[in-house]
């Protein structure tokens, strides 16, 4: 359950290196691997996109503070969830090659679940996000899936 190929800050959370001509999609800019607890390691690849966690504007404050805006302390986990749903998401066998991890939704949601768990993402929003895009979820994934393809 570690990051590589990328910075971390002083928590051991990667330090994405993104670009955005219109500030809600980010471009990345330096690839990073997750290796997963079972021992597989994915990548997001230098040119993915994501839009952060797909939470509705009401939720990203509670009480005046910052709960579930598109990026916070889990956007490395929803970035690589968004990389699941949209098919970018690669995966590096031991042996280095490297292919379309080409996840289940359900695979990329536990994925999604598991990486904000080593971010230590609060269990309110982590369970939040993660019931959000469970229950949810199934429109984006089909509809990622089909722009995806074409």
């Amino acid at each position: 359950m570690t990051f590589e190929h990328c910075d971390l800050d002083s928590n051991g959370r990667p330090l994405l290196v993104v670009r955005s001509a219109d500030g809600r999609n980010f471009e990345l800019l330096c690839s990073f691997d997750y290796v997963a607890r079972d021992g597989r390691r994915f990548r997001a690849p230098i040119g993915a996109v994501s839009d952060g966690a797909s939470t509705p504007p009401e939720l990203w404050t509670l009480l005046g503070q910052q709960w579930l805006a598109p990026f916070g302390t889990y956007w490395p986990a929803v970035f690589i969830h968004d990389g699941g749903y949209r098919n970018w998401l690669q995966f590096v066998a031991d042996d280095g090659t490297v292919s379309l991890a080409n996840l289940t939704r359900d695979q990329a949601d536990d994925l999604c679940k598991e990486i904000m768990e080593v971010l230590n993402v609060s269990i309110g929003e982590r369970s939040a996000i993660y019931e959000g895009i469970h229950m949810l979820g199934w429109r984006a994934f089909r509809e990622d899936r089909v722009a995806a393809a074409a």
